[in-house]
């Protein structure tokens, strides 16, 4: 009976062994599996955010690079709209505030204002207002400006008040002769031909001074109180 105890007890310590090394077996093989599986999933995870980031990249240089290829079309498109060619249509809207009528006129752009942009625009309509043609001071020009810009078309408005105009005409000695200009006193209307020296010295301190004339009738009876 001692014998078969001892039998059994030493098969059952060999089992005992036996399971114990299968365990640790088990666990070992588990704990090795499972640093696969986290070293596989992390590779994969490696190579999925390295290509992504790789695409992420490259889309990104490509916007950029449209981007930049926009601004500078922009650019370049502003530039030319903001400056005048011979191409521009040169449109003048002339308002009569007596009437309260406006017209339409088109013209050539003027040579000085190929290559210049809005602010000189508006110089170019100051300076004309400073020096205007006697034929606009005569139709009681008050004001011109700009009043749309751009390269393809440049409106300018000019408003007249003929009832302003209260001279229209200017007579004053000339080196001994009476010469008649416009009401703007620096545009020759005419040569008169006729000569202080035969005038009445209150004739010639007025004629000095200059004379302003309302229109033409008033003009030529004073000419011709100077002949007779």
């Amino acid at each position: 009976m001692k014998i078969i105890t001892k039998y059994l007890c030493g098969i059952g310590s060999l089992l005992l062994v036996f399971a114990l090394g299968n365990y640790i077996c088990y666990k070992s093989a588990l704990k090795h599996f499972e640093e696969m599986q986290t070293n596989s999933e992390e590779k994969v995870y490696n190579e999925i955010d390295a290509v992504v980031t790789d695409k992420v990249e490259s889309r990104y240089e490509e916007l950029a690079e449209r981007q930049q290829l926009a601004e500078d079309n922009v650019q370049a498109d502003t530039s030319d709209y903001d400056t005048l060619s011979v191409q521009t249509i040169y449109q003048i809207e002339n308002y009569d505030s007596v009437k309260d009528t406006t017209t339409v006129e088109y013209e050539t752009l003027p040579g000085e204002l190929v290559g210049l942009k809005r602010e000189d625009a508006d110089n170019y309509c100051k300076d004309y207002m400073k020096d205007i043609p006697a034929e606009e001071f005569l139709k009681g020009l008050q004001s011109m400006g700009v009043t749309s810009f751009s390269n393809e078309r440049l409106i300018v408005r000019k408003i007249y008040n003929s009832s302003k105009v209260k001279y229209r005409y200017y007579l004053i000695a000339v080196d001994g002769e009476v010469v008649a200009y416009y009401g703007d006193k620096k545009t020759v209307y005419e040569y008169t031909g006729i000569e202080t020296e035969g005038l009445h010295e209150e004739e010639k301190r007025a004629l000095k001074k200059g004379i302003e004339v309302r229109d033409e009738d008033e003009l030529y009876s004073i000419l011709e109180n100077y002949s007779s």
